[in-house]
C-alpha cells in the first residue's frame, strides 16, 4: 500500500510539472511578449488597459533590506491625482535601495499594475512584472525529476517484490532532489542580488547548477549503496 501511495504521488508530481511546463510557463510568455508590444497610452486609463502609462510619482514609506537578507522590499508611491501605489520589489536594487521619502520616480503603468519605475537612469522591475516562463519552467524540472525519480523507485519495488539498496537509493534520490532544487535557487537569489536581477530566473543557468547538484547526490548514493546498511524504511 505504501509503494502504491508513493507511486500516485509521483505520477501526481510529473502532472503537476507538466501542467507548468506546458501551460503557465507559456502563459507568462506571452503575457511578457503583450507586455513587452504594448504601445504606449495617449492618456491616463480610468481602467485596466493593454497600453503602457507612465507618470511622475512621489516616494514615501521605502523600505528595504540588504541584498542577503530577507524582509520587505517595498515603496509607497503616490501620483498627481493622489492615488497610492503600495508596490513591492524582489530585490533591493539598483533603484528601492537609492531612493528616500520624498524622491520622485517615473513609474510604468500595464493592465492596472505598477511594473516597473525609474530614477537617476536605472530601472528596476517590481513584484508585479510579467517574468517569462523562467520560474514554471525551473519549478517544473525539480518536480518532473524528483517525480520521475520515485515513479522507478516505486515501479522497481513492484517489479521485484522487495526492497533491495538500490531501489532505496533512488527512492532517497527522488525524495532530496527538491531539496538541491530550493539550494540551487538560493544560490542564484544570491547572486542575481550581486550580478543581475534577470539572472533569478535564468531557466539554462539554473539547469547548470541544478543538474551539478543531482550528479554530486547520485554518485553520494552510489557511494552509500557500498557502505555498510541498516534496514531502512520498507516501500
Amino acid at each position: 500500500m505504501t509503494t502504491l501511495l508513493a507511486l500516485l504521488g509521483g505520477v501526481a508530481v510529473v502532472g503537476g510539472a507538466t501542467d507548468l511546463a506546458t501551460v503557465v510557463a507559456p502563459d507568462n510568455v506571452r503575457e511578457l511578449h503583450a507586455y513587452e508590444a504594448a504601445p504606449r497610452c495617449s492618456a491616463a486609463p480610468s481602467t485596466p488597459a493593454e497600453c503602457r502609462w507612465t507618470e511622475v510619482f512621489t516616494v514615501s514609506g521605502v523600505h528595504v533590506v540588504k541584498n542577503y537578507q530577507q524582509g520587505e522590499r517595498s515603496a509607497v508611491l503616490t501620483g498627481a491625482s493622489g492615488a497610492r501605489w503600495n508596490t513591492g520589489f524582489n530585490q533591493s536594487g539598483p533603484v528601492l535601495e537609492q531612493l528616500d521619502e520624498g524622491d520622485r520616480v517615473t513609474g510604468t503603468i500595464w493592465r492596472g499594475r505598477m511594473t516597473e519605475i525609474t530614477a537617476n537612469g536605472a530601472a528596476q522591475e517590481t513584484r508585479w512584472a510579467p517574468a517569462g516562463g523562467g520560474g514554471p519552467d525551473i519549478l517544473a524540472l525539480i518536480l518532473a525529476s524528483s517525480g520521475l525519480l520515485v515513479i522507478v523507485a516505486c515501479a522497481w519495488r513492484l517489479q521485484r517484490r522487495r526492497v533491495t539498496p538500490a531501489i532505496e537509493a533512488t527512492l532517497a534520490l527522488g525524495v532530496q532532489l527538491p531539496f538541491i532544487g530550493l539550494f540551487s535557487a538560493v544560490a542564484l537569489f544570491l547572486l542575481a542580488d550581486f550580478l543581475a536581477p534577470s539572472l533569478a530566473d535564468n531557466f539554462w543557468l539554473f539547469a547548470a547548477v541544478f543538474c551539478a547538484g543531482a550528479a554530486w547526490l547520485t554518485v553520494a548514493q552510489r557511494r552509500s549503496l557500498r557502505a555498510p546498511r541498516t534496514p531502512g524504511i520498507p516501500i
